[in-house]
């Protein structure tokens, strides 16, 4: 399987646009309620103290997250903007693709693991959505992808 080959599985646009849609929807939203200036990693995960996170990881964020939350609420608002962005136009389609699979790993070990349920399902759901992407290439049908990577 070579990775640079052009998709001809134009029904994974669907999905390249709906998971490009749905994270600019919400990176809009956390700047319109100016989200690295508020409380995101309590209401986003939870009081540390007292959720069930996997130890390395509740160790990131306090020592790495928590003192630095502003430069992080920054990266996750504008990581989800940027992302959806660049989906929506399939521009760097597989960069996206890995860029955003590390955000929804981010996702799954902290708001997934401490909430459990639906949001931990949606993570995952999206992860396997970002691998299917990454492998796909769906950038090069109906994307900018096609435009700047066709063959000459």
């Amino acid at each position: 399987m070579n990775l640079k080959e052009k998709t001809y599985l134009w029904y994974i646009v669907i999905l390249r646009l709906y998971i490009g849609y749905y994270l600019l929807y919400q990176g809009i939203r956390k700047f319109q309620r100016d989200f690295p200036h508020g409380d995101w990693i309590t209401k986003q995960i939870g009081e540390l103290d007292k959720v069930d996170l996997y130890p390395w990881y509740e160790s990131f964020l306090m020592n790495y997250v928590i003192p630095h939350r502003e430069l992080f609420g920054y990266l996750v608002m504008y990581g989800e903007i940027l992302v959806g962005v660049c989906l929506l136009l399939g521009l760097l389609t597989r960069f996206s693709s890995i860029v955003g699979l590390f955000m929804l790993l981010n996702y799954y070990f902290g708001p997934g693991m401490a909430r459990g349920g639906a949001v931990l399902g949606q993570q995952q759901t999206f992860i396997v959505c970002f691998i299917v992407l990454l492998l796909s290439g769906p950038g090069r049908t109906l994307g900018l992808d096609g435009v700047l990577f066709r063959r000459r």
